[in-house]
């Protein structure tokens, strides 16, 4: 390396500057902070959050409850079909066929159904329920075709049928409470639930 050479690398004039990051003070870090809290950003962040999961809890309820709606009431008007028919099922074959259907059908969009976490065991036991129902048409199509009806292994389906739903309505509420919004039940039994929406109204 020549003398010109050595004398430029070590000229300070000539050498790399480097940048040094702008110190924050501890004070200015503060004020900022306090500028974004006195904003109301934060709490307005935190309840679109809270309004975001409220609607996608109450949109999985009523898909849940059109699921379980429609197969309930195929099921029981098949159910008052055979007791009028005293267990006849031969007359009986299409209205068997159309109640299998409609569980086949609401059962694969249950399944399909991604529940909210706190609704994670009411799920379950409506899927329980309907492989319960499930079972019994599919023991009534069986016997349409073997002419082989017994009404005691029906009547077995049926009280295991009831004992199930009658576990949905306490999950239900739990599901609720976990989720964190308000219910009520009224006089008459039924449960009412709100999910806020974009406007801080209460929705049923």
């Amino acid at each position: 390396m020549s003398i010109a050479e050595r004398d430029y690398w070590n000229d300070d004039r000539y050498r790399p500057k480097s940048k040094k990051a702008p110190k924050w003070s501890f004070g200015v870090i503060g004020f900022i902070l306090l500028a974004l809290f006195a904003s109301g950003l934060p709490m307005k962040i935190y309840n679109e959050i809270n309004i975001h999961q409220e609607q996608k809890i109450r949109s999985y309820l009523q898909e849940r409850e059109q699921y379980l709606s429609s197969s309930d009431q195929s099921f029981k008007q098949l159910m008052t079909k055979i007791t009028a028919s005293n267990g006849n099922l031969s007359s009986l074959t299409i209205d068997i066929h159309e109640t299998n259907m409609t569980l086949t059908q609401n059962y694969q969009k249950l399944i399909d159904l991604r529940p909210p976490r706190a609704f994670k065991e009411l799920h379950d036991k409506t899927i329980e329920l309907y492989v319960i129902k499930q079972a019994a048409v599919d023991f009534l199509v069986s016997s349409a075709n073997t002419n082989t009806y017994h009404s005691e292994i029906l009547s077995t389906y049926i009280e295991e049928s009831n004992r199930k739903m009658s576990e949905l309505r306490p999950l239900m509420i739990e599901g609720l409470q976990k989720a964190d919004m308000r219910y009520r039940i009224e006089q008459d039994g039924t449960l009412k639930y709100w999910a806020k929406d974009h406007f801080s109204r209460s929705l049923e």
